[in-house]
């Protein structure tokens, strides 16, 4: 197994909750990569205040992918797991 292997954790539509999942696993020890399939959408956001449909996937280290789940369990936001 690859040590910096990075892998899907979730995928999710709202950039605000991708967000506020990151804050949480930051605050846990995990580092996270905010990946949208739509990369312009906060380019249009800044400049127009709309909201542009997009899909986040919150990407995180193999290696840390059971302490996230558990993180994410403990959490307001264990529905999505």
């Amino acid at each position: 197994m690859d040590k910096n292997e990075i892998v899907r954790l979730l995928s999710i539509d709202d950039r605000i909750l991708a967000e506020d999942i990151q804050r949480l696993l930051d605050e846990s020890g995990i580092y996270t990569l905010l990946v949208s399939d739509n990369p312009a959408s906060s380019v249009m956001n800044a400049y127009t205040g709309l909201n542009a449909i997009e899909r986040i996937e919150i990407q995180i280290n193999k290696l840390d992918y059971q302490q996230a789940i558990e993180a994410l369990h403990q959490s307001p936001y264990k529905d999505l797991v």
